[in-house]
């Protein structure tokens, strides 16, 4: 298994994944933080024995950058690790993974959609422990009354991410 710290003006996203039959399976990807708190959240989920510094191929660290800054940028699902996933978690994020750059959709449209329209609360804790941000925009997804709802990195960046897609907040 294997990290990399991607740098994004003065902060990095970090990115964890392996490498199973030469292919690259994505296991998380961590919001920007300062360096030091990456590493340690890192050692923290992952230990540092089975975890080594390298560097993504096919330049996917440059796409995950780009879709940090808003830019429209294709990454296939099969390269997200969802193997370990609760059943509902996979389906959140699947649909989540729909919601077009520049657009929003609410926690309880994201829960008729997958076929349980009073699950909209557990759509919001399937947000929360999204594995993969940034490329399954949780920070897409806000309230039915329109007002933001929680994001992992702050609503501040919450709204910087949505804004940067160009939507109105």
């Amino acid at each position: 298994m294997y990290y990399q710290l991607v740098k994004t003006a003065n902060k990095c996203i970090g990115v964890v994944w392996d490498n199973e039959d030469e292919k690259i399976k994505l296991k998380k990807i961590y919001l920007p933080k300062a360096k030091n708190e990456l590493l340690r959240r890192i050692r923290k989920d992952f230990s540092f024995a089975a975890v080594k510094e390298g560097r993504l191929r096919e330049g996917l660290d440059r796409v995950i950058a780009a879709m940090y800054q808003g830019k429209v940028q294709k990454m296939p699902m099969f390269l997200l690790d969802m193997e370990k996933l609760a059943p509902f978690t996979k389906k959140v994020l699947i649909q989540a993974r729909k919601i077009p750059r520049g657009h929003v959709a609410t926690y309880s449209s994201l829960a008729k959609k997958i076929g349980n329209p009073k699950a909209a609360r557990a759509v919001g804790t399937a947000m929360a422990r999204n594995p993969f941000p940034i490329v399954v925009p949780c920070h897409r997804v806000i309230r039915a009354d329109g007002t933001l709802g929680g994001f992992g990195g702050g609503l501040k960046m919450k709204k910087m991410m949505l804004q940067r897609e160009g939507i109105k907040i």
